[in-house]
């Protein structure tokens, strides 16, 4: 049981030095929909490994792999290779059998030619799947060479068999990140914002940056009892408690239908086919801005949900009020609805404001549809 007090609580709200934490913006990848999806990635890692390409780095990703594999995967045996000429990088390499390699790096004359090389690195990439790959295979069917390293290059430390080693997206971002600093002015600058972009989608997908998670952890450590006050309080605001507010908001003449997670379907006494669904989720989600939406809802295949809502769409009662459809609800019922901010800060506040806004919004409206069992006629 955590006895803090709520005046000790309320004091370090209001004085502690929280940590400021990053806020994981949106990449190129998530953007574009090809976030945790194999083959962009790997197509990435290909262009920036690749020596020869636009970007000005040269072989600096081979370079800071070859750090990751030095200073933490195998320490005193791995002898690192020189790199007298460019950097090759073949995808989707034929191997033995049928298979294929994500990624073989290589200094041959061509991307799909090992002929006279001295260093291949095969490198299997994993985002979204465990591994399942015959690693024996692959590495039979890459020719003796002076230096021959797998990777699995992934989110999850796997179990691999010998001379396979493990090798985290994150480790190896981190390892170019450092070798970034002396070289950045090399980055043409045409490449350089997919770098970042690329660098910072390769922290977010392996988890919180190393950084901010020190930042966070240390907080909490140093803050147990405050943190844990604060998240019992939180727990007794729940989505049960909202639905009874905002019931006795509406008043007597309107019984509660259903409470979800983030919503409230509430009935008019006099009308079986139509409901108000109030959504609160924005006010139960403290980091949204606070705001909950009040919608129109037929339930009832004869309540004909397509023509009521080109119906009262089109009234100048609706209009007037901004009410409209939302094509947000996932719901064919939803007729019209309206999104409110809601500006207090108390319960009490919020009740006042949707007996307001159905006072000065809704009310006036019902008679266009309460006890009315087909469209009427405009």
């Amino acid at each position: 049981m955590n006895s803090f007090h709520p005046a000790s609580l309320q004091a370090f709200l209001r004085t502690a030095r929280w940590p400021a934490l990053p806020e994981a913006l949106p990449t190129f990848f998530s953007i574009a929909g090809i976030e945790r999806r194999e083959l962009p990635l790997s197509n990435t890692y290909a262009f920036f490994f690749r020596s020869d390409e636009p970007h000005g780095l040269g072989t600096l990703f081979t370079e800071a792999l070859f750090d990751v594999l030095a200073l933490e995967k195998r320490g005193s045996s791995f002898v690192r290779p020189t790199l007298p000429g460019p950097v090759r990088v073949a995808r989707e390499y034929p191997m033995l059998h049928g298979q294929w390699l994500d990624l073989l790096l290589h200094d041959g004359p061509a991307d799909r030619s090992l002929h006279g090389a001295t260093f291949g690195l095969l490198i299997e990439n994993k985002v979204n799947h465990w591994l399942a790959n015959d690693l024996d295979n692959y590495w039979q069917s890459i020719p003796a060479l002076a230096h021959k390293t797998g990777i699995v290059l992934g989110l999850q430390p796997e179990s691999l068999p010998s001379p396979w080693v493990y090798v985290s997206h994150q480790e190896l971002a981190q390892a170019v990140e450092a070798r970034l600093g002396k070289a950045i002015h090399r980055v043409n600058p045409r490449y350089l914002p997919v770098l970042l972009h690329f660098l910072d989608y390769l922290n977010q997908m392996s988890g919180t940056h190393s950084d901010a998670f020190t930042q966070a952890f240390n907080f909490a450590q140093r803050n147990r009892a405050q943190l844990a006050a604060a998240q019992q309080l939180l727990n007794q605001v729940t989505a049960e408690g909202l639905a009874s507010a905002v019931t006795e908001a509406f008043g007597p003449n309107y019984q509660k239908r259903g409470v979800f997670e983030n919503r409230l379907d509430i009935q008019h006494l006099a009308d079986r086919d139509f409901r108000y669904v109030v959504y609160y989720g924005h006010i139960l989600e403290l980091a949204e801005s606070p705001s909950y939406t009040i919608c129109l809802y037929s339930g009832w295949d004869e309540a004909q949900p397509a023509e009521w809502r080109k119906y009262l769409s089109g009234l100048a009662g609706f209009q007037a009020a901004h009410i409209e459809h939302l094509s947000w609800f996932p719901y064919d019922g939803l007729l019209v609805g309206k999104t409110y901010e809601f500006t207090g800060s108390t319960l009490d506040d919020l009740k006042a404001e949707i007996a307001k806004v159905l006072q000065d919004d809704w009310r006036p409206l019902e008679p266009l549809w309460l006890t009315k069992r087909t469209v009427p006629t405009v």
